[in-house]
């Protein structure tokens, strides 16, 4: 109870409790606002003051080197995060001050290791900022989630400052122009030492296909030239089978037209032998019968008891008068079968007549002709003919 409007020592701290209580629920409001912030993202941004990195070539000469990061993050399970997060008081503020460390741990250790790791050399961070980003992101991402409980969406280099003043950054400098001269030298004989080498293999190539070339060349000559003299060689020797084959049925031929010559002749002596024999018994049987008639009997029979025919010459070239005649001296060849045979006299033709071998549809030819004809048409054999009908058109052509 107060006196005269001053409070009791109480009464004072009870209202120190009061105000504190009604701290506690406003900051436990407020962390509960905070953290459904964080469930939907929330991005925090921060620069890390320069720290040392180290070219793997030449360590040592450290170069500075800040960087700055910009992160973005959201809370997925809230369980987890306050599990991990056990924190009295527990404010956006003190969270933040947590990740900036944490960041800034792993970023640091990240990029002192970029230029062994990634391959990129100390002095060149600045200009390989895109990969320098990128490597930490794969590296960095896991290990934050992993310590805070929370969702990396985005994990960002977004600058990198080198101390381009410092002592170590000028050596390295100098040292890393030395190198580069010395690797473009080295690189350039190695290019021209390779160069040398490709020309001096491309020409040896070159000699190898040239003389592969002309031993190819060379054996295809040959064989074309041997292609040539075998293939002339099988063309004489098949020359010489097709003449030796059109001799030898040459000499056939002529042997077969010698012996049907031979037989036709033969055969015309045969039937003049008989014909002649014929004609002598004829006359041989007049002479007998001669004195019992007179001329006017025998020109009635005529010779031999045998009729007459018309136009045709008495046998033995006797004349309706008992006078003989003369036998015209012909020598014809005669088509036989489609085959020339003879020559044959007048009566070795009137033999064939007889025998019916000769018609006057039969071809026939002698010296002075200027071509094969028909028997019936050659005036001179006229005679032979006498009484038979006249040829019929469309006889066989001529021979």
């Amino acid at each position: 109870m107060s006196f005269f409007g001053f409070k009791s020592s109480k009464e004072v701290e009870e209202e120190k409790r009061r105000a504190a209580e009604q701290a506690k629920r406003e900051q436990v409001i407020k962390n509960q606002t905070n953290l459904s912030n964080l469930a939907r993202g929330s991005q925090f941004s921060f620069r890390i003051p320069f720290f040392d990195v180290f070219d793997p070539r030449l360590m040592d000469f450290p170069v500075p080197a800040a960087v700055e990061v910009s992160i973005t993050y959201a809370i997925e399970d809230l369980n987890l995060f306050q599990s991990m997060n056990k924190v009295e008081g527990y404010s956006d503020e003190t969270f933040k001050q947590k990740l900036r460390g944490t960041v800034t741990k792993y970023v640091k250790g990240i990029v002192t290791n970029v230029p062994s790791e990634a391959q990129i050399p100390a002095i060149q961070l600045e200009r390989k900022i895109m990969e320098v980003s990128d490597f930490v992101q794969q590296r960095a991402t896991p290990q934050i989630e992993n310590a805070l409980g929370v969702k990396v969406r985005s994990l960002d280099v977004t600058a990198i400052e080198i101390q381009k003043e410092s002592r170590g950054y000028r050596e390295l400098r100098a040292l890393t122009a030395d190198l580069e001269r010395e690797n473009k030298l080295a690189q350039h004989n190695a290019n021209l030492s390779n160069f040398k080498l490709q020309n001096q293999l491309n020409q040896d190539q070159m000699k190898m296909q040239s003389s592969l070339g002309l031993d190819a060349m060379k054996r295809q000559q040959e064989l074309q030239l041997g292609g040539q003299e075998q293939l002339q060689e099988m063309n004489l020797k098949h020359q010489q089978e097709t003449m030796r084959i059109q001799r030898e049925e040459a000499q056939r031929f002529n042997r077969l037209q010698t012996e049907q010559t031979f037989l036709g002749a033969h055969q015309a002596n045969l039937n003049s032998e008989l014909l002649n024999n014929a004609t002598d018994n004829g006359f041989n049987v007049f002479r007998q019968q001669q004195p019992k008639m007179g001329m006017g009997g025998m020109n009635q029979m005529g010779m031999g008891g045998m009729p007459q025919m018309g136009g045709m010459p008495q046998m033995g070239g006797m004349s309706q008068m008992g006078a003989p005649k003369a036998v015209p001296q012909v020598q014809y060849m005669v088509g036989v079968n489609g085959q020339p045979q003879g020559p044959f006299d007048w009566n070795q033709l009137q033999q064939l007549v007889q025998s019916g071998q000769l018609t006057q549809q039969t071809q026939v030819w002698k010296n002075g002709m200027p071509q094969w004809a028909m028997a019936g048409q050659v005036q001179e054999l006229q005679p032979l003919f006498a009484g038979q009908a006249p040829a019929m058109n469309g006889m066989p052509p001529m021979m």
